[in-house]
């Protein structure tokens, strides 16, 4: 069949061997693989990710000719890649951070195309062949900053024309009506989309990896000082407006309009600098890296098969890995005592206030909540264990909402990182929120809780996590949250008696 294609025949085994790698990558890899397609099919932002694919083979199969004559080779080089994805799959696996995973296999079938096709062919197809990690759906981490730049730079614009506008934390209210920015107005989904059409722009229209460089640079700047421009703009036409434009769904429409224009300009005021012999020079010349008489292909390609095999090995033997290591894992599903029914001076239990505000999060596989009272404050102690996280839910995971977008009655005015001193001259951080709604504030302090140790640092616990299971600890893991009212506004107090239980109890 590959010969009817008019395929060289110095190209037909290494052609074998990528669909090869392929299918083997993805057999060995499937749970993550069927992770990364489902969150394609899910979020729009990440829709993209079913083109990324079709787009390298296309970039390919438009240079084909360029590409005849290269003599593609087995790499060592390629191998020790698998190996080190794979690694990194495993490490991601045992902690479980999927983004890290998803980057992994797709490290894997990079290193798989490296290892059939040999480091001067490869480098070659480069962009191509490194596209296809722009199938990752990444970029969650990057949405609060986005979001509090974005809700900065609008209020600083509306301040410098002279209007009055209030702001608390991603809220704020003019005369016409309030504000909020949530998730969609990060404007992760126009940065995307503009650093993929931007990657491939760069590589269609340029030769020189500078004008590549600063073209792909400016793709990942522009849409972010753009999506600031459009959220003031969004917020003038529904203040000018009475709030009859703007306000509602149209004002994702107007949206997308303004991101195509910033685009299309963008596109064009970089066609100013296209260079007319972009991917001609490349691989113009035979390769001659690996047989410079061009011997009999049965020749070259020997121990092509065996060299397959070793590779196929190399991508099998992680997920095998990851079951013997969990296996090991003896997580510990329960709150310990100490937490449950914590018996500290001056502090005795209480029954439930009434703040209409509990922690909830998803996936949880043990908990206990106790309210303690001294007498003047109330304070709410939340302990959850996610056991081995197999059930849907994390420690570590960005998901666990204190309050989800749109909320109906309670939104988040701060949150931040604050220094904690534990005892024994310990030192660390934890996170820290207000919570507000019609009727009351809270003031809520979070961390992470990894064997004895804490931390709101969410690297760290992962870090943590790793080399507790490595080491076969059973102790618990917890996320640990603290909640007190501040009917007065009186933070200090509050955080004075958060902290005060925090080091009774987690110390």
């Amino acid at each position: 069949m590959l010969k009817a294609l008019g395929l060289p025949e110095h190209w037909r085994k290494p052609l074998l061997g990528v669909v090869l790698v392929t299918l083997v990558s993805v057999a060995a890899f499937f749970e993550t693989w069927l992770e990364i397609v489902a969150i394609w099919s899910r979020s729009d932002t990440f829709t993209h990710g079913f083109l990324v694919a079709p787009v390298s083979l296309w970039l390919i199969w438009s240079r084909r000719e360029l590409y005849r004559d290269l003599r593609p080779a087995f790499s060592p080089l390629g191998l020790l890649f698998i190996i080190v994805s794979g690694f990194g799959w495993l490490i991601a696996d045992l902690v479980h951070v999927a983004v890290i995973q998803q980057w992994a296999v797709v490290g894997v079938l990079v290193g798989g195309f490296w290892a059939v096709l040999g480091s001067h062919t490869v480098a070659q197809m480069l962009f191509p062949i490194v596209f296809l990690f722009l199938m990752v759906p990444f970029g969650e981490a990057f949405i609060p900053p986005l979001m509090e730049y974005t809700a900065t730079f609008v209020v600083t614009l509306i301040r410098l024309t002279g209007m009055s506008v209030y702001r608390e934390g991603l809220f704020f209210t003019l005369t016409s009506g309030n504000w909020s920015v949530v998730e969609g107005c990060s404007g992760l989904r126009y940065l995307i989309s503009s650093l993929t059409l931007g990657s491939v722009y760069a590589y269609l229209n340029y030769s020189s990896y500078k004008k590549r460089t600063i073209f792909i640079t400016l793709s990942f700047l522009v849409p972010i000082l753009a999506n600031g421009l459009r959220a003031y703009l969004i917020v003038m036409i529904g203040h000018f407006s009475n709030m009859k434009l703007a306000a509602g769904v149209d004002h994702i429409v107007y949206g997308w309009v303004f991101f195509g224009i910033v685009m299309f300009a963008l596109f064009y005021f970089g066609s100013f600098w296209h260079d007319s012999d972009a991917g001609v020079a490349a691989a113009s010349t035979p390769d001659s890296a690996g047989d410079s008489n061009l011997a009999d292909a049965a020749t070259i390609y020997k121990h092509y098969w065996p060299a397959l095999t070793v590779t196929a090995l190399c991508v099998f033997i992680w997920p095998f890995a990851s079951q013997g290591l969990s296996a090991l894992q003896a997580a510990h599903v329960e709150v310990p005592e100490r937490f449950s029914s914590p018996s500290l001076p001056d502090w005795q239990p209480v029954a439930v206030p009434d703040w209409g505000w509990e922690p909830n999060f998803k996936g949880v596989v043990a908990d206990a909540k106790v309210y303690l009272s001294d007498g003047q404050t109330i304070v709410g102690m939340y302990f959850a264990n996610f056991g081995d996280e197999t059930q849907g839910g994390e420690l570590v995971n960005s998901q666990n909402y204190l309050v989800p977008q749109k909320h109906p009655i309670w939104r988040m005015l701060h949150d931040d990182v604050i220094a904690m001193h534990w005892a024994a001259d310990k030192s660390g951080d934890i996170e820290e929120a207000v919570l507000n709604s019609t009727h009351r504030s809270l003031l809520v302090e979070r961390w992470y809780r990894v064997g004895d140790k804490n931390t709101a640092n969410a690297y760290l616990a992962k870090w943590w996590q790793l080399l507790k299971r490595l080491s076969g600890d059973a102790s618990a893991e917890l996320l640990v949250v603290m909640y007190t009212e501040t009917p007065d506004g009186d933070y200090d107090l509050a955080r004075q008696k958060l902290k005060q239980l925090a080091i009774a109890c987690c110390d």
